[in-house]
């Protein structure tokens, strides 16, 4: 049996982050275990200095769903993507430059496939948002994302 719809569109997301390098025409390379589905999963190691950086998680959050006749279910699954990564923290032009380096970087990745592999009608980020951390060296950024998608009520496998 196949895994769930939703839970494809996450392995695919993660899989265009994961992409993420120089020679691909991106800012940043980003190595492959620093993309993390699960905040509680060790993250501790990547976010502790001389992690991976740049480091990102992908937060899934609650979403509506609409039904239609037939059966058939409209879905927003939103999702964060975190961004961190190391800056000059004397800099403010390093730390915002950091900020719109990692949020094209994201935007880009998530371009190259905006159906998530066949799964999804559409992807779109609808919010960025730049923060800092309690170690002024970094940088976060949050691209809130939504992922629209159509299927069968009561077959999540698809």
């Amino acid at each position: 049996m196949p895994e769930p719809i939703e839970f494809r569109i996450v392995q695919n997301l993660q899989a265009a982050l994961q992409a993420i390098a120089l020679g691909a025409g991106y800012h940043y390379d980003v190595h492959a275990v620093a993309v993390k589905l699960d905040p509680n999963s060790a993250v501790e190691a990547l976010t502790a200095p001389g992690g991976p950086r740049p480091l990102l998680l992908i937060e899934v959050k609650p979403g509506p769903w609409q039904y239609s006749p037939a059966s058939q279910v409209k879905r927003v699954l939103p999702m964060t993507v975190h961004w961190v990564s190391e800056s000059t923290p004397t800099d403010d032009v390093s730390r915002m430059q950091t900020f719109f380096r990692g949020c094209a970087d994201v935007e880009q990745a998530i371009t190259v496939d905006l159906s998530r592999g066949g799964l999804a009608a559409d992807t779109r980020i609808i919010r960025q948002n730049f923060d800092t951390a309690v170690d002024a060296s970094q940088v976060w950024g949050q691209n809130e994302i939504e992922v629209h998608l159509h299927r069968t009520f009561g077959q999540p496998n698809g």
